[in-house]
């Protein structure tokens, strides 16, 4: 319930950003510089990369800006000069460009091979810093946000900014730099031209600034619209079987059309912005010059210009344009990148919860007791999960927690693995205050079995190794035959070396929770978790496990949290709880002697 919750939240948030635009129009102007900040900290990583893409801009600039000079010496020392003069200055010119195209050209290929492999680096960087991200986000964040709304962030959004980095030289710094470059050249051709030029540009610029801010705000809902359509299909494919159970294929067509339609509509706006935003230079650029080649023609016409300088001036100038034209392009390129890197941002100001300060202590192994002393905890607002929560756990004993559902038994265990803090009271380790301590060797002791035990898209053997990624192959069987899954994975085509599909799902439930118990027992814990380990079982199944965790647990600390309360009659001591509070503690037998909640429960259950 708290995650719809969480859910229509989200929904009605996006709703509220429909109606309020994240950028305003002053803000606009900064959307175009937001992709560059935020890649500029990864690009510098790579100074050598970046100084031969910059020498490689600057040569390509000199040179193309040299170009379209030589035209005015072309006409006014070659085809108007004497024959002998302006043959030798034809050869020159000739020889220099045909020289300089040459070195210009391999420059190009080399620069452009590393700004290749510099924006490529870039980008996997950033896909390394987002994920890296996602391993210290609270379990709390997971419980409340969808899959698909993560995964968005390492498709669509990184298709978007890659598309931005790609064309960033082609389409922004080269045409930007020639831009300055021929600015320059016209005032050197012809300074009142030039001004005229220069007065007039500003009317390009009317069109975006108008435009960009409303661009970019349609390209970042058109961002979190293709998140929410993701996050759709990911929990339709997830939940295939329950989907074809309750014939519920109308009704997911449905939940598809209503985000298809939003993602639609969204996408429409983005596009049809950033093509006005295009479109609208591109008018403005067209009437400046015309404007420019009739004060330009009429002043060659009166002689106050030389042929040469204006057939040059009107070269540098559609050069211009197309330069304008490109930059143009990239426009809306940046204004997508923009909303992608807005979108991913977020992700990356969502705090990180589980990176320990430098004076965090390591936790020994536990040699006397576990306690839990008046600890509290609400996953949020004022009801609490654990309240005033008192309990001792004696090393190498075996415990259970029961209770009925939502008591708050499976937070005990998150509690202590540390998934979440208490807001309240302490939890200690012998004399530690896990709170205060490494989470890692906190968990180093620990190995916790699932309902739902996933297995990953590796081999039998790789899935065991991940409790002890230093295990040897020997070590790996010894788990399995603990485990009593060894003989099965021998009768396999590729025995150890099969793979076991994506969640492990080549395997049957019981086949899946047993190689989950290797992969605990590998890595030889002193505590053993089972948080309802073996609830999804049948009841020959669960009988067979439960007897191959009890051998398991010899010699260990093992805590176990269940509703079937027939599994937890041996157990050296039961803690129950109800809304969050001990009620009860004791042997099975002195439970049902109080004929309290225990023994209400476990008449119940049958």
């Amino acid at each position: 319930e708290d995650e719809d919750e969480d859910d229509e939240e989200d929904e009605e948030d996006e709703d509220d950003e429909d109606e309020h635009p994240v950028f305003t129009a002053k803000e606009a102007a900064g959307a175009f510089t937001a992709l560059f900040r935020f890649v500029w900290p990864h690009i510098t990583r790579y100074p050598k990369w970046l100084a031969i893409v910059v020498f490689g801009l600057l040569a390509e600039t000199a040179f193309n800006v040299a170009f379209p000079l030589s035209l005015k010496y072309l006409i006014d020392d070659v085809l108007t000069g004497d024959s002998e003069h302006a043959y030798r200055t034809l050869i020159i010119i000739l020889a220099t460009l045909g020289s300089l195209g040459i070195v210009v050209s391999i420059i190009t290929i080399w620069y452009e091979y590393y700004d290749s492999v510099l924006m490529s680096s870039v980008m996997a960087d950033i896909r390394a810093k987002l994920f890296e991200h996602l391993q210290y986000l609270s379990a709390g964040f997971y419980s409340r946000t969808k899959i698909g709304t993560i995964t968005s962030r390492f498709g669509s959004d990184m298709t978007t900014v890659d598309d931005a980095l790609r064309h960033m030289v082609t389409w922004g710094v080269l045409p930007f730099l020639e831009l300055l470059a021929g600015i320059g050249l016209m005032f050197y051709l012809n300074w009142q031209l030039a001004s005229l030029a220069l007065l007039l540009i500003p009317i390009t610029l009317i069109g975006p600034r108008l435009l960009s801010g409303r661009a970019v705000d349609a390209s970042y809902q058109e961002r979190k619209a293709a998140a929410g359509l993701v996050a759709v299909v990911q929990e339709n494919v997830s939940a295939q079987n329950v989907v074809k159970a309750f014939s519920l294929r109308r009704i997911s067509k449905g939940w598809f059309h209503d985000r298809n339609m939003i993602e639609r509509e969204q996408a429409i706006r983005s596009r049809f912005y950033n093509a006005l935003v295009e479109r609208s230079v591109t008018i403005s650029v067209l009437m400046l010059h015309l404007v420019v080649f009739g004060v330009g023609a009429y002043l060659t016409y009166n002689e106050d210009i030389t042929l040469g300088t204006f057939v040059t001036f009107e070269s540098v100038f559609w050069e211009l344009s197309y330069n304008i034209g490109h930059v143009t392009q990239f426009v809306p390129v940046a204004i997508s990148g923009s909303g992608a890197t807005k979108h991913i941002n977020d992700l990356l100001d969502e705090p990180a919860r589980g990176q320990d300060p430098e004076t965090a202590a390591e936790v020994p192994r536990i040699q006397r007791e576990i306690t839990f002393r008046d600890v509290e905890f609400s996953y949020g607002g004022e009801q609490k999960q654990i309240e005033a929560l008192n309990m001792t756990i004696p090393a190498g004993s075996r415990i259970a927690v029961v209770g009925p559902s939502g008591s708050g038994k499976s937070t005990v265990l998150n509690l202590l693995l540390r998934l979440y803090d208490p807001t309240g009271g302490t939890i200690r380790i012998d004399d530690t205050d896990i709170v205060k301590a490494k989470r890692d060797s906190l968990r180093a002791q620990m190995a916790v079995v699932f309902q739902e035990n996933l297995l990953f898209d590796i081999s039998i053997r790789e899935n065991i190794r991940l409790g002890n990624p230093g295990a040897t192959d020997e070590e790996v069987v010894k788990a399995a035959k603990a485990a009593e899954i060894h003989r099965f994975i021998r009768s396999l085509p590729q025995g150890y070396d099969t793979v076991v599909g994506e969640r492990g799902n080549m395997m049957s439930g019981g086949q899946r929770q047993r190689v989950a118990i290797a992969r605990a027992i590998i890595r030889n814990p002193a505590i053993l978790l089972l948080d309802e380990a073996t609830s999804a079982l049948d009841h020959g199944t669960e009988q067979a496990i439960n007897k191959t965790l009890m051998k398991v647990a010899e010699g260990r600390t093992m805590i176990t949290v269940t509703h079937r309360l027939h599994s937890v009659t041996d157990m050296d001591k039961i803690f129950v709880l109800e809304k969050g509070r001990l009620v009860e503690s004791g042997t099975h037998a002195e439970l049902m002697k109080m004929k309290g909640v225990y023994a209400h429960l476990f008449k119940r259950a049958g």
